[in-house]
């Protein structure tokens, strides 16, 4: 799979919360969009988003909107099962659809849920990555915690825009 997938060294991956405060949404955004473009100018093609609420589309979104600036960029959707957004809210499974759609390539790892595919669908993130722009608060749990931890184990390079 990895002949197919970008060259690490131009790959960053996100990771971030599922929450993002609606009075610092704005912002977010605009660190998303200036951290992506900055990521782009210094030679990043290949973005991986993990698709979940929160963070993950947003950053998705992000890539998605840039595409017009920078046309050699792809968004690589990494689904960690099948259904994914089968119990989001409705406006979330339009945003959740609207991306799948359009991204570069839909990676699906497992038809169905088991305890730990969404670590094991950040591993696999890692794995073809050289970095990650992350939304982290610093607390040491959750999903997030544990690829901004991994992250840091594997000396790669991470961008928080918390």
């Amino acid at each position: 799979m990895n002949g197919i997938l970008s060259d690490k060294s131009k790959s960053l991956a996100f990771t971030g919360h599922r929450i993002i405060p609606v009075e610092r949404q704005d912002e977010i955004r605009t660190r998303l969009v200036e951290a992506v473009s900055l990521a782009c100018r210094s030679g990043i093609t290949c973005f991986f988003s993990g698709m979940a609420m929160g963070f993950d589309l947003m950053a998705a979104e992000t890539v998605l909107s840039l595409k017009g600036k920078y046309p050699d960029i792809r968004l690589i959707a990494v689904v960690p099962f099948r259904r994914q957004n089968c119990r989001w809210p409705s406006i979330e499974k339009e945003r959740y659809q609207n991306i799948v759609s359009r991204a570069d390539r839909v990676i699906i790892l497992s038809e169905h849920y088991f305890h730990g595919c969404l670590l094991r669908r950040n591993d696999f993130m890692l794995e073809h990555s050289c970095g990650v722009i992350a939304f982290y608060d610093g607390k040491p749990y959750g999903g997030t915690f544990y690829t901004y931890r991994e992250a840091r184990k594997r000396c790669m390079d991470i961008i928080n825009l918390y």
